[in-house]
């Protein structure tokens, strides 16, 4: 069977820098393309071609791989069957749409756009080109989203009664980083909201279903962020970020389930080294994972899943499948989520990616929280 050929949009040069967000094709997405033997990279396309060919040069590619330096070129290439965007948000609908419109498969990192209009705008766009997508929701083929969903379909605890989620994190707390100054901007659709806890809701209700009814509080408790430099030099001591940091949901799932979502910022480390425990009690049992501090979409390898049926049993340590070997060696750990949606893709599991229709659900979800927690008066 022939690989499936790939155009990435937005590869940069090697470098320090390529561990920026922003950056995520050096650390995610060439390694999972060169690991995975379904696919071969034909094509980068940067804003330029002489910015293509830099980054095609660094990084050591074959030099039957083409450099383009606009998206509709790269859309024209008859040997390109899938186009791969991973940019800043704010770019994805410009970079993404030449592609569909040329009837191309198209993976576009999470979130699909910049707005819910965005990601609408793009979804209806595939659907009429009866085009295959995927977006870079990385923590669905997660082993820990695949086992939770599975100990819940499985009946494990039971009916699913409530559910709850505590997350604290230092992660864009008091410094960040001047290339993705964004992602502390409320308007870019880049931003924590979207991206942190959009990622984690994804998984969320792909465990265990969307919400019939929501509310939400959000807040920004540390408005004051310093800006660094790629040095690390302070260039901006006092930003003012209007994204949130502390975001509360609650509300009733569609199964009838209570449901509670806690992301806060944390002043002090958490002393159990439990920064992230998310609980699902049922009519049998409990289910809980639990782990020090991690990003979602990547995971930590220290998170555990445990188990307890029955009025008096013991918790239990689920068992977590086992990672392609394939992945494990030749994907950094930040990226082998997404080497897991890039097999899912590969093998047709739409149970281990997310389409645009699935991935603007969440954005709706994430639309809706925002009207309930009339976040603006906030700020």
């Amino acid at each position: 069977m022939s690989p499936i050929r790939v155009g990435l949009v937005g590869l940069a040069p090697k470098g320090p820098e390529a561990a920026f967000i922003g950056l995520w094709s050096v650390i995610a997405h060439l390694p999972s393309i060169q690991a995975l033997p379904e696919y071969e990279l034909v094509a980068v396309a940067n804003s330029t071609v002489e910015s293509a060919q830099k980054s095609i040069d660094s990084h050591g590619l074959p030099s039957s791989v083409k450099a383009y330096g606009s998206p509709e070129d790269l859309a024209d290439d008859p040997d390109v069957d899938l186009v791969v965007v991973s940019v800043q948000v704010g770019k994805h609908f410009r970079l993404a749409k030449p592609a569909i419109l040329k009837k191309k498969n198209v993976f576009v990192e999470w979130p699909l756009g910049a707005s819910l209009e965005e990601s609408e705008e793009l979804t209806k766009l595939a659907s009429a080109n009866g085009i295959k997508t995927t977006v870079g929701v990385q923590g669905q083929p997660s082993k820990y989203s695949l086992k939770m969903r599975e100990l819940i379909a499985g009946g494990k605890i039971g009916k699913v009664l409530s559910t709850s989620v505590s997350a604290s994190s230092s992660f864009v707390k008091n410094s960040w980083l001047q290339s993705a100054q964004y992602i502390l901007d409320m308007d870019s659709g880049g931003n924590e909201f979207t991206v942190v806890f959009g990622h984690f809701l994804h998984s969320f209700i792909d465990v265990l279903g969307n919400f019939s009814e929501v509310q939400g509080l959000l807040k920004t408790q540390h408005p004051d962020v310093n800006i660094l430099s790629p040095g690390g030099e302070v260039v901006d001591p006092a930003y003012k970020k209007t994204a949130p940091d502390d975001i509360f949901v609650q509300g009733i799932l569609e199964s009838g389930a209570l449901a509670s979502i806690n992301f806060f910022k944390s002043e002090t480390p958490v002393s159990d080294k439990r920064s992230f425990v998310w609980r699902i009690t049922g009519t049998e049992g409990e289910i809980e994972l639990a782990s020090p501090e991690m990003v979602w979409q990547i995971g930590n390898p220290a998170a555990r899943i445990t188990i307890r049926v029955g009025k008096s049993g013991e918790p239990q340590e689920v068992e977590l499948d086992s990672q392609d070997p394939a992945i494990s060696a030749g994907v950094p750990f930040m990226g082998q989520n997404t080497a897991l949606v890039y097999d899912a893709y590969a093998k047709g599991d739409t149970s281990r990616y997310a389409t645009f229709e699935q991935a603007t659900q969440t954005h709706r979800l994430l639309q809706k929280i925002l009207v309930a927690s009339n976040f603006r008066e906030y700020v």
